[in-house]
């Protein structure tokens, strides 16, 4: 299954390197998924995290 993931927070630390990247995708069963992705210099770490029977059209902004 292909979700279609929406930015909702994009943040660069000038004074760490690091970048955090935070989407959200709607699941067709009902709820959302939002994922967090924190790039730095020595690697790459992810978090999932699974949001039950949301009825909101939107979790979260979108900041595109």
């Amino acid at each position: 299954m292909k979700l279609d993931y929406e930015v909702i927070e994009d943040a660069y630390d000038d004074t760490t390197h690091i970048r955090t990247m935070t989407e959200q995708a709607r699941v067709p069963g009902g709820g959302w998924l939002l994922r967090t992705t924190i790039y730095s210099q020595h690697q790459i770490s992810h978090s999932v995290v699974n949001i039950r029977s949301s009825k909101k059209k939107t979790l979260y902004k979108s900041i595109a």
